[in-house]
């Protein structure tokens, strides 16, 4: 038995000690940095803000800032030579106010960049988007989940797109009631307050969906976004815009294919990338390649609001643990405070006695989490 055992285990030294027979596997795709254009946005007609953004492609393996193209010119030109020039904000933004395209004409996008390529999408006419029936939320064992709901009843849209908008209000561990200002310790104004802070997030998924196959075009219960349960989102209040948008059946294609290989793609198994780039070519030299699909349309907003008090069993608690509070005599807060002012690494809670009540920037100041301590012009 024990003769056994040593010849088991010289086995077992031999397996361990060999050299693996597997090596990591990098395929040229993503050794490779193709650096194309990609060019992101919608066109809608009507007032409000267009965006169009301007990046380029990386390796998969690069996890560098995407480079934004800062320097280019973009603009919509109708077929009959109106051109309507979008503002550059510097930042791989380009934006343009109230476009009103008219809907008997055609138009398309127009970008120039620093190179001397040009850049123009696919002609096309303003889709017109049916109204938002409405936005509804249920709130199940994951979290929140929101639907939103839509119809055309001509039948002519069929093929439907929505972004949206996440913006929620929450608060700080503990209220600071004064702040540190050239060396002294003041009550804080109102217009300082970072107790209640408001956080605003777009949509990174993809949501498209059509109607074609179905007797009629309702659109009932689409799951948007989820909430998950203990989410900071839904800590105090919470506030989504849904903006709809009509695609062609080449628009919905696109954006339905890119879902398909940027979300749900994980073994080879899987569905692979597919090679159609979108509907921007470029005009001087078609060699170069551009990705990207931009539709022209009319777009629909719903916005809804819900409150933490109409949910149950949300359990959020995001400072269990971590925060504390502490004081100090009054001699003792300068050495708390970077000049000209504070806080730097605590903040002025309270008073106590005659000491000062001192917490973390992480626990007393809801600017530091990414939010504004002001509401936006639409909160209720």
């Amino acid at each position: 038995m024990a003769r056994k055992f040593h010849h088991i285990f010289a086995i077992l030294l031999i397996f361990l000690a060999a050299p693996r027979c597997k090596e990591p596997y990098l395929p040229p795709a993503i050794q490779n940095n193709v650096n194309l254009l990609v060019i992101d946005g919608t066109v809608v007609s009507g007032n409000g803000i267009n965006t169009i953004t301007l990046s380029k492609t990386k390796n998969l393996n690069d996890f560098a800032p995407t480079m934004k193209v800062t320097d280019a010119q973009v603009s919509v030109i109708s077929v009959s030579g109106v051109e309507y020039n979008f503002v550059n904000l510097g930042d791989g933004r380009y934006q343009s106010e109230n476009l009103l395209l008219d809907s008997t004409q055609q138009y398309q996008l127009k970008v120039v960049t620093t190179d001397g390529n040009e850049f123009r999408s696919a002609v096309n006419s303003v889709r017109s988007s049916p109204p938002i029936d409405s936005v509804q939320w249920v709130q199940d064992t994951l979290g929140v989940q929101i639907y939103v709901n839509s119809s055309d009843p001509s039948n002519n849209t069929k093929y439907y797109r929505w972004t949206y908008e996440e913006t929620w209000q929450y608060e700080s561990f503990a209220n600071s009631t004064l702040e540190y200002n050239n060396g002294d310790p003041i009550l804080r104004p109102v217009e300082n307050q970072i107790y209640n802070c408001w956080l605003t997030q777009n949509s990174s998924t993809i949501e498209v969906y059509t109607t074609s196959r179905l007797s009629s075009d309702l659109v009932y219960k689409y799951p948007l976004a989820l909430i998950p349960t203990g989410s900071e989102k839904l800590s105090k209040k919470f506030s989504i815009l849904v903006k709809q948008y009509a695609l062609s059946q080449e628009a919905y294609n696109f954006w339905e294919n890119l879902k398909k290989n940027t979300e749900e793609l994980g073994t080879i198994f899987d569905l692979q990338p597919f090679t159609e780039l979108g509907n921007i070519r470029c005009v001087n030299n078609p060699s170069v390649k551009c990705i990207g699909y931009i539709s022209f349309t009319t777009a629909q907003e719903s916005r809804i609001f819900i409150d933490k008090r109409e949910v149950f069993n949300w359990n959020y608690y995001p400072y269990y643990g971590a925060c504390a509070r502490d004081t100090l005599a009054p001699d003792a807060l300068a050495q708390f405070f970077q000049p000209p002012g504070g806080p730097y690494f605590s903040t002025i809670i309270g008073t106590d006695n005659g000491a000062y009540i001192i917490g973390s920037v992480f626990c007393v100041d809801c600017t530091y989490h990414g939010g504004v301590n002001v509401a936006p012009a639409f909160w209720q």
